[in-house]
């Protein structure tokens, strides 16, 4: 949980982190002039720790402020990943179109999303997702599955049972493949929680 700005400044960190380029004030201007998602993700980060986590009468102008330009590039992108969505450090979302996160959604750290990807409660069970996860296009989970760490779901997967760690999912429904990588060494993952 979030309760001083050092934590809200690494969780922005974080995410700048996985993109690539590096920390420092220049990539985080140029991050955050170029990269629409990144900055969707900075302005989250803002709103979920003033609005949600450290809910004091002294911050109601940030509150509402940053409440305000989240909301607005929420519709602008087409992403609906509300603030109670409990999420670890190094979220990156490429391209983000149509992307859909249940509200009491849990997502590991270094977990990478793609567009119209949806994460949807069933029969009240939400989806937990683990760490060094990568959801790919147009994937669908949907219940109280629980996604391993280090694991892949290949594009257009309907995911409804639980993936183990070290794996991939693919299909309609998912089909679980245990497979070692080499992949999850090339990425950039934030390491320093």
């Amino acid at each position: 949980m979030i309760n001083k700005d050092v934590d809200l400044r690494k969780y922005i960190k974080s995410d700048l982190f996985r993109l690539g380029k590096g920390i420092s004030k220049k990539t985080f201007y140029n991050a955050y002039r170029t990269n629409k998602t990144f900055r969707f993700l900075v302005w989250f980060r803002l709103a979920r720790h003033y609005n949600i986590l450290n809910k004091k009468r002294s911050n109601f102008v940030l509150s509402v402020i940053t409440k305000i330009i989240y909301k607005k590039l929420s519709i602008k992108y087409s992403i609906d990943f509300p603030l109670t969505v409990n999420l670890g450090y190094g979220l990156k979302i490429n391209h983000g179109i149509a992307l859909v996160v249940n509200s009491k959604s849990i997502i590991g750290n270094n977990v990478m999303l793609a567009h119209s990807v949806t994460l949807a409660s069933e029969k009240n069970g939400v989806p937990i997702i683990g760490d060094k996860v990568r959801i790919s296009p147009g994937v669908v989970v949907v219940g109280a599955v629980h996604i391993g760490d280090n694991v892949v779901i290949g594009a257009n997967a309907l995911v409804n049972k639980s993936v183990p760690e070290n794996s991939v999912a693919v299909g309609v429904p998912n089909r679980n493949i245990l497979k070692k990588f080499d992949e999850f060494t090339d990425r950039f993952y934030y390491e320093n929680f």
